[in-house]
C-alpha cells in the first residue's frame, strides 16, 4: 500500500493538482469582470506552485528544499491578486488590503525561508510534507485568510449565473480548507483524507466551469 501511495496517488494528487488549477485559472481569466481575472492570475500562480512540487514528488531529489522553495514563490505572490479581486468590492475600491496581504506574505516568506526554517521531507508512505514550524503556519494561515477568503465572497458576488454562484461559493470554500492543511498538516491520514477531498472539489470546479458555456 505504501508504494501504491508513494508512486501512484501521491504523484497522481499533485498532477492533478496542476493541471485543475491551471484550467480553473484559464477560465476565469477569460471572465470579462475584472474581479474574475485577477483571481485567475491568483488561481494561476498556485497552478505554477502545485507544477513545481509535482517536479519534487516525481523526481524525489536528494535535497528537496531548494525546489519546495522555489514552489512557494509563485504559491505566496498568488495571494496578491486575491486581495486585488477582493478590494475591487470595497467601496473605495482601497488597495489596504492588498498592504496588508503583502506585509503578511513578506513576513511569511521571510520566517519560513530565515527565521523557522521549514524542513520539507516524505513520509514513510510518500506523503509531501512541508516541515512548517509554527509561527510560519501561523503566517500562512493569515495570509490565506485576509485574501483568497474575500476574494472567493467577492468573484462569487460578481457571478451571474446561480448555479455557478453555489457551485463556486462552497468549491472554492473548500479549497480554502484544504490549502491550509496542506502546509500545515503533520498527520498521514489528515493529509490523505485532505488529498482526496482537494482532488474532488477542484475536479468539481473546474469541470464545472469548462461546461457552463463559458461565462459566470
Amino acid at each position: 500500500m505504501d508504494n501504491v501511495t508513494s508512486n501512484v496517488l501521491v504523484p497522481l494528487f499533485f498532477i492533478h493538482g496542476a493541471i485543475g488549477t491551471a484550467l480553473l485559472a484559464k477560465w476565469f481569466l477569460g471572465q470579462k469582470q475584472e474581479s474574475l481575472k485577477y483571481f485567475g492570475v491568483g488561481l494561476a500562480s498556485y497552478a505554477a506552485g502545485m507544477a513545481i512540487w509535482t517536479l519534487v514528488v516525481l523526481t524525489k531529489p536528494a535535497d528537496i528544499k531548494p525546489l519546495i522553495l522555489v514552489g512557494v514563490i509563485p504559491f505566496l505572490l498568488g495571494h496578491l491578486a486575491y486581495a486585488k479581486a477582493a478590494s475591487l468590492k470595497s467601496p473605495s475600491k482601497s488597495t489596504t488590503l492588498v498592504t496588508v496581504t503583502a506585509v503578511l506574505l513578506v513576513a511569511t516568506f521571510i520566517a519560513r525561508t530565515f527565521f523557522y526554517r521549514s524542513q520539507p521531507y516524505f513520509s514513510g508512505q510518500g506523503l509531501l510534507y512541508f516541515g512548517l514550524q509554527s509561527v510560519p503556519v501561523a503566517l500562512y494561515i493569515a495570509t490565506i485568510s485576509v485574501s483568497f477568503l474575500p476574494a472567493i465572497r467577492a468573484v462569487v458576488a460578481d457571478m451571474k449565473k446561480t448555479h455557478l454562484k453555489s457551485i463556486m461559493g462552497v468549491g472554492l470554500t473548500t479549497l480554502y480548507v484544504n490549502s491550509i492543511i496542506l502546509v500545515s498538516a503533520k498527520d498521514d491520514t489528515l493529509l490523505l483524507i485532505n488529498g482526496v477531498v482537494l482532488t474532488l472539489a477542484l475536479l468539481t470546479l473546474w469541470v464545472k466551469a469548462l461546461c457552463s458555456s463559458g461565462k459566470a
